[in-house]
């Protein structure tokens, strides 16, 4: 059995490695590589939003703005360009005819499979010396941690 001690440890030596992780997929080299392999064009924050759209749609932007920890105001120009592209459409809140909602266009979701299939290439060239099992156990670990994300962070609903 491990020790509380065992455990923390054990946990910082994970907000490490996430850090580690992070700072990778976040630098600015990684964005241009997979921007370049997914051929997009729009700043790489447009793309944070449009897949933050996707998770949540159809949502308000103050909703996502909240969710972001930005200021509303923030997304005007990415919005504007995601719906210049055609990536995203506003639709009218059913449930408030003065707000708007956003969704991801079918144009939006073949940009977003060509972004993940960018990132889950970079992601299998550094694990592609790893046993299988060891890709498995990553990935059921992050699964976890996303869902612990989810339920703790984003309890309400979309809207």
């Amino acid at each position: 059995m491990t020790s509380t001690a065992q455990t923390d440890q054990a946990i910082t030596d994970a907000a490490v490695a996430l850090n580690t992780a992070g700072c990778w997929l976040l630098s600015p080299a990684t964005k241009r590589r997979i921007a370049a392999e997914a051929a997009l064009t729009l700043p790489a924050g447009d793309y944070t939003l449009l897949t933050q759209i996707d998770r949540w749609q159809p949502v308000r932007l103050s909703t996502i703005a909240e969710r972001l920890e930005v200021d509303r105001s923030s997304l005007s120009p990415q919005t504007q360009r995601l719906e210049g592209a055609g990536l995203i459409r506003r639709l009218p809140d059913p449930l408030d005819h003065r707000a708007q909602l956003v969704e991801v266009t079918e144009q939006g979701h073949a940009v977003l499979e060509r972004l993940w299939a960018a990132r889950s290439r970079a992601l299998a060239e550094l694990v592609a010396d790893w046993a299988p099992e060891d890709v498995h156990r990553l990935t059921a670990s992050l699964t976890n941690l996303a869902t612990s994300i989810g339920s703790r962070v984003h309890r309400e609903g979309a809207r």
